[in-house]
């Protein structure tokens, strides 16, 4: 079952989502040094991991539990 997601679980899925295209982009566009692919490769690491925090937050908040068991 999914979890209920509040109104700024959704607003912050779309910014997390617009700023980690920025990213990639960016590292598309083959215009970095190592030092800053290594960066926003990081950064891209941690965005991936706050939506799961914040799916995990919804779903305790919601009472369900999801499949792997947090």
């Amino acid at each position: 079952m999914a979890a209920i997601k509040s109104q700024h679980s959704r607003v912050f899925e779309r910014l997390v989502a617009v700023q980690r295209q920025k990213l990639v982009d960016a590292i598309l566009s083959g215009n970095l040094s190592h030092e800053f692919y290594r960066e926003f490769v990081g950064e891209i690491r941690g965005l991936d991991n706050a939506l799961k925090m914040s799916e995990e937050a919804d779903f305790k908040l919601s009472g369900d539990f999801d499949v792997n068991g947090a």
